[in-house]
Order: structure tokens, then C-alpha cells, then sequence
């Protein structure tokens, strides 16, 4: 039993003639008629009536066509596998990114991943790219995406404005100028990560703070008024245009970080493809925000 035999039965069957099964595949009728009879041979079995022009399903390939379709479906599957391993695309990629880049974009990244590398496994991971390190030296992911301005050049995939944000009706709002002094006065909500098993407060200014592991649950908690923060202009572009959030006017009211990319396996296919992908919306999506 081949696969040839197994997909022109599929195939006759689903298209009911064997000239629509031949056009489906892209053969010779003969040659689907052909591999559907040696099949028949070789079971002992009619899988069609045949009366002239007209071609019937027997009973019995009834109730075989839904395991011959699995079969097919398999056989279909390990050549993809195979072929896929030889040109070097991966089954499986382990990803962990921060939340400096719009969910919206992610989104659609993956889907466009999926669509380009149908056979390859994603699994993603969000946490603060301080962690990410970490996770690729002991192999728990494969490639990694977040805001680290401490990064080496060869690892900079571009960078994103970043912006002292506070709400509308924040005190810090009505100062024309405000200085470090100032800002130590209130609450500011923080990034916190994980360091050799401590928790790590970024860039902490004052004596009071909030730390939050996500850039999106920081600026969330500037929305309430809870405090001030320091964010990524990606994530709060559209607030800041409908007055939902304020710059304020600070010596490092606007600033850059570089975004980096960490990987375990250089020019791995997939790897390549998500890294080329974030690169380019650095450059030309998130440019200038």
C-alpha cells in the first residue's frame, strides 16, 4: 500500500469521478484510475461501482475513507516535518518578550509567523527583558524581545522613544518645569524584576513606589492617577493624543532605549524571520513614536 494509492482513493472519492480526482492532483486520469484498481488489488476489495461514465463509493470504502484520510493526512505530514528539518526550520520556537511593543502588533506577528511556518511550534513567554538573559543561558527559551538600554551593540534591533507620563489630573501636570525634586515628591510606578532571586526596582527616583512587572500594568496605573512612570512611547502614543496622559517637562522627559533581540542559535529560519519582522516595524511602524 503507498501513499499514491491512499491519495487517489481520497481523492476519487471526495471528488466523485476520477477525471476531478486527476484535475485536483494534477495527474492523468489513467493514472489515478491506475493507482485506485492496484489499491483494489491489493485489498481484495471494490472501492467503486463503475457502470460506464458513472463511478459509485462501495459501502465498505465508505467506512475505510475516514482512516484513509487520517493516513493521508499523516503521510502529508511527515514529508512537511522532513522537509522542513532539512532546510533548517524549526519545530519548535521557545519565545520570551516584555509588553514595550503594542499587543495589537504581537498579534499580528504571530499570526503572520504561523502562516509563513505552518509546521513550527510557538509557545511565548511575557516578562521584563532584566529576566530574559537568564532565560536564554539556561535554555528556557530560544529568543527574546524587550527594551535594555545596558545592551551590546551586535544585540540593538533599533529604539523607542521613552517619556515621563503622568494623568491629567495628577498634581505634577499643572508644573511648567518639572524637576527631579518634584518628581521624588510622588508615587512612581516602576518596573520590577527578578535579580539573582531579589526584587529589583528600575530607576527608582523617590522614596515611594509601585512596582509592577509590565509596561501595560504601569500604564494602566498612571490612567488611574496612581502615579507617575516612565513608559515606552509604543504603548502610550494614542493616550498622550487624546489627553488621556500628559508629558511632562523634565531633564530626561524624553528619552531613548535600544531594543534588543537575544538568541540561542544564530540563523535559525523562524528565529531569523520573528527577529526581521520586529527590526523592520522598529524602523518603519514605531519610527518617530
Amino acid at each position: 500500500m503507498r501513499v499514491e494509492q491512499i491519495e487517489a482513493f481520497v481523492k476519487t472519492a471526495e471528488h466523485g469521478s476520477f477525471a476531478k480526482a486527476a484535475i485536483a492532483l494534477g495527474m492523468q486520469r489513467s493514472t489515478v484510475s491506475a493507482a485506485v484498481s492496484s489499491l483494489e488489488d491489493e485489498l481484495a476489495i471494490n472501492l467503486f461501482e463503475r457502470s460506464g461514465n458513472s463511478l459509485q463509493i462501495t459501502p465498505v470504502a465508505q467506512a475505510l475513507l475516514a482512516d484513509s484520510q487520517r493516513l493521508l493526512q499523516s503521510a502529508i505530514r511527515i514529508k512537511q516535518l522532513s522537509t522542513q528539518h532539512l532546510e533548517g526550520i524549526e519545530t519548535e520556537l521557545r519565545i520570551a518578550r516584555d509588553d514595550a511593543l503594542p499587543e495589537v502588533f504581537w498579534h499580528q506577528c504571530m499570526h503572520d509567523l504561523h502562516k509563513q511556518f505552518p509546521q513550527t511550534s510557538t509557545s511565548v513567554y511575557l516578562l521584563p527583558t532584566q529576566e530574559h538573559q537568564e532565560f536564554i543561558d539556561n535554555g528556557i527559551v530560544d529568543i527574546t524581545f524587550g527594551l535594555n538600554n545596558a545592551v551590546e551593540p551586535a544585540f540593538r534591533l533599533g529604539m523607542i522613544e521613552q517619556r515621563t507620563v503622568v494623568s491629567p489630573s495628577h498634581p505634577l501636570a499643572n508644573l511648567a518645569q518639572v524637576t527631579e525634586s518634584d518628581l521624588s515628591q510622588y508615587t512612581q510606578i516602576c518596573l520590577t524584576f527578578l535579580q539573582r532571586g531579589q526584587l529589583v526596582i528600575q530607576n527608582q527616583i523617590g522614596r515611594q513606589y509601585s512596582g509592577l512587572t509590565m509596561y501595560e500594568l504601569i500604564r494602566d496605573a498612571v490612567l488611574r492617577g496612581d502615579g507617575w512612570a516612565i513608559l515606552p512611547s509604543t504603548l502610550i502614543q494614542p493616550h498622550l493624543s487624546q489627553h488621556q496622559l500628559v508629558s511632562l517637562a523634565t531633564e530626561t522627559a524624553l528619552s531613548a532605549t535600544y531594543f534588543q533581540c537575544l538568541t540561542r542559535q544564530a540563523n535559525r529560519k523562524v528565529a531569523t524571520w520573528l527577529r526581521n519582522r520586529v527590526a523592520y516595524a522598529l524602523t518603519h511602524e514605531f519610527k518617530g513614536v
